[in-house]
């Protein structure tokens, strides 16, 4: 068997381990890998002296947006690909990539600009396709593995699996406790889940799985949503941050070292467009953001509503999603411009009733002033204190409105009903509770429709959450195959580093095997 893995910045050592493990299990005899961001992948280097990376097929991200402007756009060309990967344009695969329709600065900074003109655009895609075809051809997979997808090479690798008829493996959370599972393509919701989901309502179940899905069902209930790789919240102290910067870079060669580090990100070994460097962004974390949330909620605090107020307003939800996301760029698409979503939510809801917005804790500090301005620009909308607790929110709404989060998983649970505007993991879960719109001239009826006639039905969230459980497995995911900060963890971890290490990278390539033997 051969393979192809899907690597980012922070995942090539995941993707490396997992290859090595399935060459052995599965007799691998060709393995290709995609590989981005160079300073991470020459830090995985330098510290692996015994890396296999020089035995893999490689694409290396940094040499096509290094070096497009020497490819000539050829329409004819490109015209060809959109034929033989089945696709009318790849404006898909180019929006789902922030660094090329908005900036690299924009994980930090809320940017809609992009750096690159039409011309550009198509010259990195010709050079990005003749890549991966190129990675195919060598390689000769028979399956890709990835991690969601949030770049134009991403999405390039399963359309031209897509298209192939190889079965892709892509990971992702249910935002369930430590549940990952394998998508068998990069959209929301998972195959395989949503069809064990309605296998179940025709067969029998274990009396087990029934009791796990009934224990995680009660722990829902009772307020514990939090999910492995989700954000623990510790409060943030400016002095801290800074003592904590300064102790790392007040040492004269720490601070040539940064220096020295970022140019060659520019102009020498390390050079790689997509990359941000090391000092903006720390600039931006000690100085930057933290002025800017302070501004914002000094002159927004008397706007905002508070917990205390949220009982007297006849209100429908909105949670704002973090901007650039999978969320919006690959699940929701269409509903990137997020003021005007909240505006056609706003002008679409019962005579009395206001749209209340609450921003995602990441943004803030990311956003401009004005975002939020506009946002109360619209009659019948307000701010809610980004501080406030969502359980709150959630539980004195008449409705919650989401284009894809976590927020109506919840609302699920909390029995409210629920509109989802993109593609989520819980969209096919009965219509009494939760609805998907394909366009906003519906929302009025459907908002109307379902509030009316909404039914909270345990059953089916049950019969979801035993899904959920038979096809994925519990993994420390983000917190140790990824080797996430200021995560919350899942399953018990070893004392031992190196054991932990190995122990989920052995559940993930067990899980993996398991996968492909039941495609």
């Amino acid at each position: 068997m051969n393979a192809i893995f899907v690597s980012q910045s922070g995942s090539i050592k995941m993707f490396h381990d997992l290859a090595l493990k399935l060459e052995s299990q599965l007799n691998l005899s060709n393995i290709g890998m995609v590989v981005s961001h160079r300073r991470s992948v020459n830090q995985f280097i330098k510290s692996h002296k015994s890396h296999r990376l020089n035995t893999f097929n490689l694409v290396k991200e940094w040499e096509i947006t290094n070096n497009y402007k020497k490819t000539e756009p050829n329409l004819t060309m490109l015209g060809d690909y959109c034929t033989k990967l089945n696709v009318n344009n790849f404006w898909d695969a180019i929006v789902a990539d922030r660094r090329l329709m908005q900036n690299i600065k924009a994980t930090y900074f809320q940017n809609y600009t992009t750096p690159y003109t039409h011309i550009e655009l198509l010259q990195i895609l010709q050079s990005s396709l003749v890549q991966v075809e190129k990675l195919f051809d060598t390689t000769k997979p028979d399956f890709v593995v990835s991690f969601i997808c949030v770049t134009l090479t991403e999405y390039l690798v399963h359309l031209f699996a897509k298209s192939r008829g190889i079965p892709i493996l892509n990971m992702r959370t249910t935002r369930i406790e430590d549940f990952m599972v394998f998508g068998n393509d990069i959209q929301e919701p998972t195959t395989r889940i949503k069809n064990r989901y309605f296998a179940l309502a025709e067969q029998d179940h274990s009396k087990e799985l029934e009791k796990e899905a009934t224990e995680i069902y009660e722990r829902l209930k009772n307020g514990i949503f939090q999910y492995e790789g989700v954000g623990i919240h510790t409060g943030f102290s400016v002095t801290a941050t800074i003592s904590t910067y300064i102790s790392k870079i007040i040492k004269i060669p720490k601070v040539f070292k940064l220096l020295y580090t970022d140019i060659s990100i520019k102009l020498g070994d390390l050079k790689d467009k997509h990359d941000p460097g090391i000092i903006v962004p720390l600039m931006f974390d000690l100085f930057y953001k933290p002025a800017v949330k302070k501004l914002i909620h000094w002159n927004l605090r008397k706007q905002y509503v508070n917990q205390s107020e949220l009982s007297i307003h006849n209100y429908a939800f909105f949670p704002l999603h973090l901007e650039p996301e999978v969320a919006l760029l690959v699940y929701g698409r269409y509903h990137t411009n997020q003021i005007e979503v909240i505006r056609n939510i706003a002008t679409s809801l019962p005579v009395g009733m206001e749209l209340l917005v609450k921003d995602h804790p990441k943004s803030m500090g990311r956003r401009k002033l004005s975002y939020y301005q506009k946002i109360l620009e619209i009659p019948n909308c307000k701010l809610i204190n980004p501080y406030i607790n969502t359980d709150s929110i959630i539980n004195n709404a008449n409705i919650v409105i989401t284009i894809g989060g976590s927020a109506g998983w919840e609302s699920i649970i909390k029995e409210t009903p629920v509109i989802v505007l993109g593609n989520a993991a819980y969209e096919f879960l009965p219509d009494t509770m939760v609805r998907k719109i394909r366009g906003f001239h519906t929302l009025s009826d459907t908002i109307h429709q379902l509030i009316t006639e909404y039914t909270h039905d345990k059953t089916s969230i049950l019969r979801y959450l035993m899904a959920v459980i038979s096809e994925s497995q519990r993994l420390n995911f983000y917190s140790t195959l990824l080797n996430r900060q200021g995560v919350a963890t899942g399953s018990a971890r070893n004392a031992s580093n190196t054991d932990e290490w190995d122990t989920q990278i052995s559940f993930l390539a067990a899980y993996t095997e398991k996968s492909l033997n039941n495609l």
